[in-house]
Order: structure tokens, then sequence, then C-alpha cells
């Protein structure tokens, strides 16, 4: 009986371990968002980020991505682009870290892979909430990155309409390119975190949807004070 016992205890601690171990690797590797569903806030239906969601992604702020420095960032997105039925990612991505920090933090790249779902905030007047992920190579026409940085993912949330304090913002640095339609690879760790100030906003609408203008492009990120 003792025998039996243990040897139950000892399968259950490895499939735990094994459990959890898949989940992290699952977590770590970047443009894989899209294979398990991991937003659902309270009172929202859980959704799958996907490449053929129609979505507008837009909004600025500021982050700590350490807890000490604060950074800046401004995104303007939307999927599908041109007249809004065909065509590429379009937009741009803005961060800046507010320091004199070593090799540098300033990104301003065009927007060329993005997934989106949309999970609307339970009475919001403005119909938005979400998560989006967007791609940029820094070597696509006045694209600036920090040295040896070859594309950046960032993945945004929209949790309130409030925005700080709810809506979140990371960034990570990658050493692989993507290209229209295929999010960069072998990515550093996220940065960014919980918005200090600022708000996003993931719809699944907008002003170009009709009109076929391309999305709006920030010259840079929106300079807040920490």
């Amino acid at each position: 009986m003792t025998e039996r016992l243990n040897s139950h205890l000892n399968r259950t601690k490895v499939g735990a371990i094994t459990a959890v171990a898949l989940l992290a690797i699952a977590l770590t590797v970047p443009g894989r968002l899209a294979q398990a569903s991991v937003y659902a806030p309270e009172g929202r239906s859980s959704a799958v980020l996907s490449g053929d969601t129609t979505a507008f992604a837009t909004g600025g702020g500021t982050v700590s991505p350490d807890g000490i420095i604060v950074a800046s960032f401004g995104i303007n997105a939307k999927r599908p682009g041109a007249t809004f039925t065909t065509g590429a990612a379009q937009g741009r991505i803005n961060y800046d870290k507010h320091a004199n920090v070593t090799a540098g933090r300033h990104v301003n790249v065009p927007v060329n892979f993005m997934m989106a779902e949309i999970t609307p905030i339970p009475g919001s007047p403005n119909g938005t909430g979400g998560r989006a992920q967007l791609g940029g190579s820094c070597s696509d026409v006045g694209a600036e990155c920090p040295t040896g940085t070859a594309g950046v993912l960032v993945t945004v949330t929209d949790n309130s309409d409030s925005g700080a304090g709810s809506d979140m913002f990371q960034i990570q640095f990658c050493s692989t390119a993507g290209s229209p339609g295929t999010p960069p690879s072998n990515c550093g760790l996220a940065e960014g975190g919980l918005l200090r100030t600022g708000n996003i906003q993931i719809r699944s609408s907008g002003p170009s949807a009709t009109s076929g203008n391309t999305a709006i492009t920030a010259a840079k990120a929106p300079l807040r004070l920490p």
C-alpha cells in the first residue's frame, strides 16, 4: 500500500512540474500569443489574438520599465491596412526612455505586423477593449532603433476607459526582424507594464474604416511628465 501511494504521489508531482514548465515556455515565446487565450478580465468573454481581426489600436502615455526610469510611448496601428479590406498592417510605434540609459532605448518604427482581439469593456460608452500585438522592423525606411536591434514587438492591453493604472504597454527588443504579416523573433524580455499616465484604445472600427485613409503616424512619442 505504501509503495503504491508513493508511486501515485511521484506521478502527481511530475505532472504538476511538467504543466508549470509548459506554461512558462508558452508565455516566453514571442509571437505565439495567438495560440492561447490568456486575456479574460472579470465579466468579459475570452478571446484570441488573430491576424484576421479588423482592429485599430491607438494610445500614448508613460510606463516605468524598472520602477525608477520613466518611458513614454505612442502607438497608432490598424489591420488590415490600405482600403481596410486588404493589405498589411499600418501605423507607428514610438518609445523613449527619459534618462541616460546605456545603449539607448529610442524607438520610432513603422508597424508592419498586427494581431488583435476585441473584448469590449462592459458598460463602456466607447465600445473599446481588448489586446493587440504590433511588430516593426528596424530596417524599414525612417525607422530608428537601439544599436543591435533588428525589430520590436509591442503588446498593448485596453482594460478600461480610464487607462492609467489599468491599461498595459510592453515592448520587446528582437535580434531577428519580421516582415509584413510576420512578427520579429528572438526577442528579449518585455519591459513596461501598467500605464502611469495616458490611455490605450483598441476597437474594431475607426475613421479610416470607410474613408480608406492610412493610419495616422506620429513623428515622436507624446512626452508626458513623470
